[in-house]
């Protein structure tokens, strides 16, 4: 049986995160410093790029990156980290180096706390292109190393986005930090309007994908839903 052949950038991709995945190493540091997150009144607001913000995206503000930068935010406490696309600006207290929304400071244990000291790194293994875009258009169900895949079971939706780049940053980094056997990307729509969800499958019973629902809104994601919507 054909096996797609996993193409040599998403090797690069795991590589470098699995490089970082016990701690960012000296020549990757770009800052340290505080990390705060913004308050639910914030919550439907226009950001500095005109999005409108949502707690349960993985965004930040940060004063002089450029708008969709990818970082990747290293609590040094407790090692958890998560990646923030840059769609704000600020912080605007002279002691904090990055604001998060609510996601990502869940994600990275920092929300019961407030402030977080963390390293931050800017990422760009990857950049949008008709090479990418074509890879996870072609089929619906990818792992997220850009395999074909299929659903099995109960499947559940830990978070969804329109950003590819963005996904497959967050999807490699789930693989690297969960003792899952696979974590896919699905594909829903066509051109402008094609999303894409992070999805874990293979739950042998609704249940137990009740269950990992439960699991995983506990360490951060905000919108954990079974997969497809209408199961």
């Amino acid at each position: 049986m054909f096996r797609f052949v996993m193409p040599s950038l998403f090797l690069s991709i795991l590589a470098a995160l699995l490089i970082h995945a016990n701690g960012l190493s000296e020549k990757s540091i770009r800052l340290e410093g505080k990390a705060s997150y913004y308050g639910k009144s914030f919550e439907g607001r226009k950001t500095a790029n005109g999005e409108i913000f949502r707690n349960h995206d993985f965004t930040a503000a940060h004063r002089t990156l450029p708008f969709g930068t990818y970082i990747r935010v290293y609590n040094q406490k407790n090692h958890l980290s998560t990646t923030v696309r840059i769609n704000d600006r600020g912080p605007y207290v002279n002691s904090r180096i990055i604001d998060l929304s609510e996601a990502a400071a869940r994600r990275i244990g920092s929300y019961s706390k407030g402030l977080a000291s963390v390293k931050l790194e800017e990422l760009n293994l990857i950049r949008r292109s008709k090479t990418i875009d074509s890879l996870f258009s072609c089929e619906d169900i990818m792992d997220c190393l850009g395999n074909p895949e299929s659903l099995q079971g109960y499947s559940i939706s830990l978070w969804k986005t329109k950003d590819l780049v963005h996904m497959v940053y967050l999807a490699n980094e789930l693989y690297l930090q969960e003792p899952v056997d696979k974590v896919l990307v699905a594909g829903i729509g066509v051109g402008d309007q094609r999303a894409y969800h992070l999805v874990l499958t293979d739950f042998k019973s609704r249940s137990e994908a009740l269950k990992a629902i439960d699991q995983y809104e506990r360490k951060g994601f905000m919108k954990v839903r079974l997969f497809p919507a209408n199961e």
